[in-house]
């Protein structure tokens, strides 16, 4: 267990509960305290959450148990009042965390629900929210019903060639070879533009892999959409959580 803090103990904070990876955290990563501006976070990794085994959906029991242990920990040792993780692959989780550990947005896919009925609710609800994930073979129906999304919602992925030229962002995650913005925003960009060129109905992208939030400002420009991802998901939790008090400033 590890953890590390931007913000006195007593400050309201958002606990990221992050796996247990090697590969390098940009800012606009997850797991980057300067991603979040100014709200205050702890980032805690959870030992037993290697990126195979959520990635891979060969979690049990033990594992829901062990983020749940970090996370009251966080809740008692921090001041967290609100949780996001580093996976959205821990989608199929969420139903098994919700009702243990308060306020946790447990995948970035949680959002894709709430466009899909506040915004453009119907019949082509499915067509108008895509999902671009780090892993297209690994993301499942049963990853997008766990959150109450369309089990239709398009889907896209990135390269999944072992071969670093061909799967660039595979390979960084992998620690295979140093990090490659460039290289990563190309497979991104490419991704995205997959999708909506097969779903011209789409109007907003949700990005499931929490890595991919440093190019949704070049997803945003590229496509003209809306972008969201884990950060958006973390900060609409802790907005919530720590309502401004207008109060001092009635007689202002």
């Amino acid at each position: 267990m590890s953890s590390k803090s931007n913000t006195p103990a007593k400050t309201p904070k958002l606990g990221v509960l992050q796996l247990k990876t090697n590969f390098p955290r940009p800012v606009g990563d997850v797991g980057n305290a300067a991603s979040w501006g100014n709200i205050p976070v702890v980032i805690r990794v959870v030992e037993e959450a290697t990126g195979d085994l959520v990635v891979g959906g060969k979690w049990g029991q033990e594992l829901v148990d062990a983020f749940v242990r970090e996370g009251k920990r966080l809740i008692e040792e921090e001041g967290v009042v609100a949780f996001v993780t580093t996976c959205g692959f821990l989608a199929t989780m969420h139903p098994f965390l919700v009702n243990r550990l308060p306020y946790i947005g447990t995948s970035a896919l949680l959002q894709v629900t709430w466009l899909q009925q506040t915004f453009f609710p119907g019949e082509d609800s499915k067509d108008s929210v895509g999902v671009i994930t780090f892993k297209k073979s690994a993301l499942t129906e049963k990853h997008l019903t766990s959150v109450g999304a369309h089990p239709e919602t398009p889907v896209y992925g990135l390269p999944e060639d072992t071969d670093p030229k061909k799967g660039v962002f595979k390979a960084v995650l992998e620690s295979r070879i140093p990090y490659d913005f460039e290289g990563m925003e190309r497979e991104v960009l490419a991704a995205a533009h997959e999708l909506t060129s097969n779903h011209p109905k789409v109007k907003a992208i949700v990005l499931e892999c929490t890595n991919i939030p440093p190019f949704s400002h070049s997803i945003h420009n590229a496509t003209g959409l809306r972008v969201y991802d884990v950060l958006t998901l973390g900060k609409w939790l802790y907005n919530g959580a720590t309502p401004t008090d207008f109060k001092p400033l009635q007689s202002l």
